[in-house]
């Protein structure tokens, strides 16, 4: 099963990906893989590990030719500048399956600690600067993701902040996507239109919002007042501890939090566990967006019809 977590910056999405993150870990002996694809990384040092060097980063030019050389296997593609963004698998792809995650490329580029495996996409490096744009750095994170039968496992990606997803294919890779709502007028605003989004990319049925830094009644009514109730999937509130997280003075540890947080965490968790199989109907999602991406001119131009690139034979059911 799959779980994302987006919202304005700053609304505390890095921050509850690390706590869920922490939950399934304790609460299942199945692995987890944990993605940092927000720009600015935070997982790492909120879970305890050292930080992930540059040259493990995800979007980085070895770790990225290795992963898409290895997910590409047999298919056809002679210039992997032709196994684009929203390139799904077939039958002769190789295919991460998260109980087998070790005997990956990926495996190389994370953190482990038991169960759990941490990634950091990346951020911007030194030559980057004025050069490029960090949706060029999610294009393996894409490809990953459209690589992965998580069926025997969890897979928890912090995401770009705002309404980001929509460049591309993320907002169609996840069971459920998790909008963090402060409740503030700017936050709801951003709401707003990642869920007018959704609805016109055919993926609104997977969004669920959870308000963050809630103070009191006042703040539930004000979420009440905006959001669609049915979208609402509950509350997290200020929390002494994720403050001291926050300053530095603590680290992350669920026993710490405030019973009405962890029981927020279970109910998440829950959500999650009892939705059906998806993973065939996303990857009829990305067939779709695969045909809508390389329809346009610069990409034919450069490597012709690549529509053949979708290989209808191919399912995740048979994996």
């Amino acid at each position: 099963m799959r779980i994302s977590f987006v919202g304005k910056g700053g609304a505390g999405k890095s921050t509850l990906s690390t706590m869920m993150s922490l939950y399934i870990t304790e609460n299942t002996d199945k692995p987890v893989l944990v993605f940092d694809a927000d720009l600015n990384i935070h997982i790492p040092e909120l879970l305890g590990f050292d930080n992930i060097p540059p040259e493990h980063h995800l979007s980085q030019p070895v770790p990225a030719l290795a992963i898409k050389k290895w997910l590409i296997n047999k298919n056809k593609i002679e210039d992997i500048g032709a196994f684009r963004k929203t390139t799904p698998p077939t039958s002769q792809s190789n295919i991460i399956k998260v109980k087998e995650i070790e005997n990956t490329p990926l495996f190389k580029y994370c953190r482990n600690n038991k169960n759990l495996y941490l990634f950091a996409v990346g951020t911007y490096q030194n030559d980057d600067i004025g050069a490029t744009c960090y949706h060029n750095s999610l294009a393996v994170f894409e490809n990953i993701l459209s690589h992965t039968d998580d069926k025997d496992g969890y897979l928890i990606a912090d995401m770009v902040a705002g309404v980001d997803a929509f460049a591309g294919t993320l907002h169609a890779q996840f069971d459920i996507t998790v909008f963090v709502l402060e409740p503030t007028k700017k936050s709801v605003e951003v709401c707003r239109q990642y869920l007018k989004l959704a609805k016109e990319a055919g993926t609104y049925e997977q969004v669920f919002i959870v308000g963050n830094k809630i103070r009191g009644d006042n703040d539930i009514d004000f979420i009440a007042k905006h959001i669609p109730e049915d979208k609402i999937l509950g509350h997290l509130f200020a929390d002494e501890h994720i403050y001291e997280v926050d300053q530095g003075a603590e680290k992350l540890q669920l026993t710490s939090l405030q019973k009405e947080n962890l029981d927020q965490l279970e109910k998440i968790f829950l959500k999650l566990k009892t939705l059906p199989d998806n993973r065939q109907n996303r990857l009829e999602k990305i067939w779709w967006l695969h045909k809508k991406y390389v329809s346009q001119g610069f990409v034919k131009d450069r490597f012709g019809n690549l529509e053949g690139q979708i290989d209808k034979n191919f399912s995740f059911s048979n994996e």
